[in-house]
């Protein structure tokens, strides 16, 4: 399944996946509302958001992609705290040819390890936040899912 983000990339979704529903939407803790898309493989327990927004001309200028991903991080690290969000550690991926600085974390949702991923890639003066959770007893196979999404990204 393909769908279109951020008005100029298309990201493919492999077989499982399916967009959620408004009532599993809901449940999710969203930082901030805005465009975004909502897909989950149910039987693997995956869930994948991408967000974005444009940001102001100034603000485009002085900001870099990790000083982003810097800040996201700790904003998710505050807002998540009351489900013993660990730290950030930060990464960096390659999404549609360009370095997107993010970071992990792991958290408890319902008694549930779960392990999470984020990463941010600038274009201009729209920001992507590619937003990924699974199990932490099926990390393995699902940062793999997550890598192959990340991979197909495409102009």
């Amino acid at each position: 399944m393909e769908e279109k983000i951020g008005g100029e990339l298309t990201v493919s979704f492999p077989d499982g996946f399916r967009r959620m529903t408004d009532g599993e939407m809901k449940k999710l803790n969203r930082l901030e509302d805005g465009p975004g898309i909502f897909m989950t493989d149910p039987e693997r327990h995956i869930i994948v958001t991408v967000g974005w927004k444009k940001i102001a001309l100034f603000a485009s200028l002085l900001l870099s992609a990790k000083d982003i991903a810097k800040n996201a991080g700790g904003q998710i690290a505050r807002a998540m705290k009351l489900y013993g969000c660990s730290e950030p550690a930060y990464t960096e991926r390659i999404i549609a040819g360009a370095r997107a600085p993010g970071f992990r974390y792991a958290y408890t949702a319902e008694n549930v390890p779960m392990a999470a991923e984020t990463c941010v890639l600038k274009r201009g003066r729209v920001v992507l936040y590619f937003n990924f959770y699974a199990r932490e007893a099926l990390k393995e196979e699902s940062f793999s899912v997550w890598e192959s999404i990340l991979a197909s990204v495409r102009p």
